[in-house]
């Protein structure tokens, strides 16, 4: 079994994101008990407004560069001028966060926030989010992704035992948890940035050797263009949304908020470990016009994925104020509606993962930004509506705080997906699909309100209920997919073929 094909890199990356994913929700659920609520909300909107920053400077160059490198090899000469930019976008956050924004203006901005804090949030987010992405797609557009998936794997627990060394030492602060993640992903990237050095001896595609900075600017420029606008407004959209729930809310709901994203990450860990690998061969095969392959991994992803998070939220939505209550203690049950509300997001988030990344991939930049910048305009103003105070003297809210942002974004969320899909559709000549998420979701819901339902009857403790749960959920789930594969977007042939995969590679591990 090739390490470089579509199945076993996904195979793979599925089960390192699981482990990833365990080791990463444990490394939470540990920093959410041992800070105080206040602290960990304070910590959550400060790594988020940076990642809202990075869209500001990124400008979607990112999003170009894997681009480019997916297509085919690329100079060295394009690899550096590229990480030149990322540091110059590194100078210039440090120069105005630093130095140029005034007291004032840092204080508003950030909620009363120390400078030295912001600025070590921001080196954190730029390690995690802008560093490591680069460094992990060169190693991915070379199909290497069972390496990458390795080196996340490792920086993912030696977060973990950071974080117990620190609680251990008295020393678990916000300061040195931004510190932590800095090194940890700086080092990551380190490691994985060397992976792209044997490329151009296995692929079949020439490096282009002609290539001078104008040339790949102005490759960089037609690319990234429409999508400018797209970007900045971006930043605005999520620091906006988290602004205002900190101003209003105040950081108990931004921890509730917060907490909920991070147990949504749970239903995304599907997407996550084939979103790469998506883009990557999409990029690929759109560039050789091989138009047959990007249909069918574009309708067969989409919906499998979709599938796999609905089966997730199916068994976690029943029991979400319990989950709460035993993860991270009873003053987080007051989020237990956000929990519930956010995990629903989730599974639509894999669409519009899919979908960007589609767009992306196939460089329909202005179309992303259209439908982007459409419903970031309305989300702003909903937004407001629903965390604005109900006395507000410029325009009364509903005072929903974590509540009301969260289900702005599923109902959102559902809305922007599907025009994306048919837009997708259209733009390809497919037949658009809706009818199954309603069918996927409303099946696994129902299912695990009625199976809490059937295991509570039993009258036992709460962890007995829920490992009870788990076991009959897994069961009939398994027995849905095997009877009815199209339930996940699969034939018979292609669940036995990937049942087969799955045996092989566990069978190789233990070998």
């Amino acid at each position: 079994m090739s390490s470089t094909s579509i199945s076993s890199r996904f195979l793979f990356s599925s089960l390192s994101s699981i482990v990833r994913g365990a080791i990463n929700f444990v490394t939470v659920i540990l920093i959410a008990r041992w800070l105080n609520i206040d602290d960990y909300g304070r910590m959550m909107f400060l790594l988020a407004s940076f990642l809202a920053f990075k869209q500001l400077l990124d400008m979607s160059s990112g999003q170009a560069f894997f681009t480019f490198i997916s297509e085919r090899p690329r100079s060295k000469k394009f690899i550096s001028i590229y990480w030149l930019w990322v540091l110059i976008q590194l100078l210039f956050s440090i120069l105005i966060l630093g130095f140029i924004l005034p007291d004032s203006l840092v204080e508003t901005l950030w909620v009363d926030e120390d400078r030295l804090l912001i600025l070590l949030a921001l080196l954190a987010t730029f390690s995690q989010n802008i560093v490591w992405p680069v460094a992990s797609g060169m190693a991915e557009s070379q199909r290497e992704t069972i390496k990458v998936q390795k080196i996340a794997v490792l920086i993912t627990f030696m977060h973990l035992i950071v974080v117990c060394l620190l609680w251990v030492l008295g020393k678990l602060a916000l300061p040195a948890l931004l510190i932590a993640i800095l090194i940890e992903w700086g080092l990551g990237s380190f490691y994985a940035i060397k992976l792209y050095k044997n490329y151009q001896k296995e692929s079949s595609l020439k490096i282009t050797d002609n290539e001078t900075i104008m040339s790949i600017l102005g490759e960089f420029w037609k690319y990234c263009a429409p999508l400018i606008p797209y970007s900045w407004m971006a930043f605005f959209y999520v620091f906006a949304d988290r602004w205002m729930l900190q101003h209003w809310g105040g950081s108990s709901e931004q921890a509730y908020y917060s907490l909920a994203r991070q147990f949504g990450v749970i239903t995304l860990l599907a997407t996550s470990s084939i979103l790469r690998i998506f883009w990557k061969e999409i990029a690929e095969a759109y560039y050789q016009k091989n138009t047959e392959k990007v249909k069918r991994l574009y309708k067969s992803i989409s919906q499998a994925l979709y599938a796999i998070g609905a089966l997730c939220v199916g068994a976690l939505v029943p029991w979400a104020k319990e989950i709460l209550e035993l993860f991270v203690g009873v003053e987080y049950t007051g989020g237990s509606m956000v929990l519930i509300l956010m995990l629903i997001y989730t599974v639509h988030q894999s669409m519009g993962q899919i979908g960007a990344s589609m767009l992306y991939a196939t460089k329909e930049t202005k179309l992303q930004t259209m439908i982007g910048m459409t419903f970031m305009t309305v989300s702003l103003f909903t937004a407001y509506l629903m965390m604005a105070p109900v006395d507000s003297s410029i325009l009364p809210g509903l005072g929903l705080a974590s509540e009301g942002l969260a289900l702005k974004m599923v109902i959102l969320q559902i809305i922007e997906v599907n025009i994306l899909a048919w837009f997708i559709s259209r733009k390809f000549g497919w037949k658009y699909d809706w009818a199954y998420q309603l069918v996927i979701l409303g099946v696994v819901l129902i299912a695990g309100f009625l199976i809490k339902n059937v295991v509570q009857i039993l009258e036992i403790k709460v962890v007995a209920s829920m490992i009870i749960f788990s076991f009959i959920y897994i069961i009939l789930s398994a027995l849905l997919i095997y009877y009815k594969p199209s339930f996940i977007g699969l034939n018979s042939k292609e669940l036995r073929r990937f049942t087969s995969l799955i045996i092989a590679r566990i069978s190789s591990t233990k070998t």
